[in-house]
């Protein structure tokens, strides 16, 4: 009995510790809600305060049957409100609906999440945006996930082609229902214009994405994510791809059954160059720009961002279009105009910075980013090719057209919404015009100076959307120069025929 009672009181030592080490144990830490996006983008280019809650989530279900070019998917979007009020009414954009697209996007299905509650919808905006009444109201900083099924009809055109299917290439930007951007603004809390046929199309804010994109197993899907796995599709022949991607300002694809492409890895970052078969010389001299545009950029602006950069032929003629992680560059420039790919990819390039990293407003400022886009890629041909081809640029690309515009009366102050420019001079305002004001900052700053400015600019604003004002600070503080005088010349004014467009 003793013996016993001496066991016992072993055990109930033994348990004791056991309870006081269990006790000492940190409880687990909660996982990081970013890591199942962070094959797509690198930690280090987040800002400290980046708030993820408040960034919208997007999981994306996407079917394409390229024969008969018809998108169907199921969307799961989830957000904060931050309007600062009750809210009821959201906006999602239906840009395919525009007619410089021409598609056709219809939701089928909307209901909250998780409840599953059906809520109303109807098209509003020249049916550029779908308006959906929520059964209650949603409470300030609340967030709200939406569950919308829908269906899109991408066109099938020839010459420039953003949207739709043309020389073998489908393209598909904007091809899933958008929520509206946010203006924290209690007493308009949408961003809901409607952008003219010759400027940006999307006004959006950043979020992050996990797609599905299942099509035949013989097409090549290209897009904005990462692909991080495959499977037998639901349907002999076909496949599915899983993707991620964030924070991102949008989501687009590009499918085809021709496209091959050509890798090559920068400073540990992938770089593909996706081009069709009978442009393979083009393709891989395609590559090789963008290896060294992107090894450029790297060391005059800051470490790109994302951990993948491709670029695709698209049928977009001699032009390009820029998303987070993937640009278009015009079909021309395999062929007819290939003199013009090197400075095109450049610039679109720069957009991965000059949008994707640091945002800027298309609807009310589109100089800012195109403007700085246009600007960089004159450093970059300068670093590489020397004082004669950024002179050639300014003279050719920028002063030329600005002079024409004076002349023949389309000059105007840049500095205004897409609204105030037209379909014959948005270009060589927005883009030449306002080339000029950076341009001049960097003749007056030198430049070393005037790339401290650019590097401190995207430290500043990384995931974020400034302002002009915020530039000319950033200007002020580190360039050690007044910009005022150079923003009313170039930005601000409108010169006459006798205008100095230098």
């Amino acid at each position: 009995m003793k013996r016993s009672s001496h066991y016992l009181a072993f055990l109930l030592f033994i348990g004791a510790l056991i309870l006081l080490a269990g006790c000492n144990t940190p409880p687990p830490s909660d996982p990081d809600p970013m890591a199942p996006y962070y094959p797509a983008f690198h930690k280090e280019a987040l800002p400290g305060d980046f708030d993820f809650e408040s960034t919208p989530r997007y999981e994306l279900q996407i079917k394409i049957d390229p024969e008969k070019r018809l998108i169907t998917g199921k969307e799961r979007v989830q957000f904060r409100n931050l309007s600062g009020r009750l809210l009821r009414d959201i906006y999602v954009r239906q840009y395919p609906n525009l007619p410089q697209l021409g598609g056709l996007m219809k939701l089928t299905s909307v209901k909250t999440l998780p409840e599953g509650y059906a809520v109303g919808f109807a098209p509003e905006l020249q049916n550029s945006a779908a308006h959906i009444t929520l059964i209650d109201d949603l409470e300030p900083n609340a967030t709200q996930g939406l569950e919308i099924t829908f269906e899109i009809l991408a066109p099938e055109k020839e010459g420039y082609v953003l949207f739709g299917e043309s020389q073998g290439i489908l393209t598909l930007p904007y091809a899933y229902p958008m929520l509206a951007a946010q203006t924290r603004d209690p007493a308009k809390p949408w961003r809901l214009e409607i952008p003219p046929v010759f400027a940006d199309i999307a006004i959006t804010d950043l979020a992050f994405y996990s797609v599905t994109v299942t099509l035949p197993a013989d097409f090549v899907v290209v897009t904005s994510g990462v692909e991080t796995a495959q499977a037998m599709g639901p349907e002999p022949g076909w496949q599915s791809h899983q993707f991620v991607t964030g924070p991102a300002r949008e989501w687009t694809m590009v499918v085809s059954n021709q496209l091959q492409h050509v890798s090559q890895t920068v400073d540990g970052d992938v770089v593909n160059s996706y081009y069709l078969p009978q442009d393979e010389i083009a393709g891989k001299a395609a590559l090789a720009y963008s290896a060294t545009v992107l090894r450029a950029f790297n060391r005059l602006l800051s470490p790109y961002a994302y951990t993948q950069l491709d670029i695709t032929e698209a049928p977009t003629r001699y032009l390009g279009m820029e998303f987070p992680k993937l640009n278009y560059i015009g079909k021309d420039t395999y062929g007819k105009v290939a003199e013009t790919q090197e400075f095109l990819i450049a610039h679109e390039i720069s957009h991965q910075w000059w949008y994707a990293l640091v945002g800027s407003d298309p609807y009310r400022y589109p100089w800012l980013d195109e403007g700085l886009a246009e600007h960089s890629s004159l450093l970059y041909m300068e670093t590489l090719y020397g004082p004669e081809a950024a002179e050639r640029i300014r003279t050719q690309r920028w002063q030329i057209p600005v002079r024409w515009a004076q002349k023949n009366g389309y000059d105007t102050p840049v500095g205004q919404d897409v609204t105030a420019f037209n379909s014959t001079n948005y270009e060589i305002m927005v883009y030449a015009k306002s080339a000029l004001f950076f341009d001049s900052l960097y003749q007056a700053m030198g430049r070393e100076a005037y790339l401290q400015v650019l590097q401190t600019f995207i430290d500043r604003y990384r995931f974020k959307t400034p302002t002009p004002e915020d530039f000319l600070t950033t200007v002020q503080e580190v360039g050690g120069i007044d910009p005022s005088p150079m923003y009313e010349e170039w930005i601000l004014s409108e010169s006459g025929p006798q205008g100095n467009g230098r």
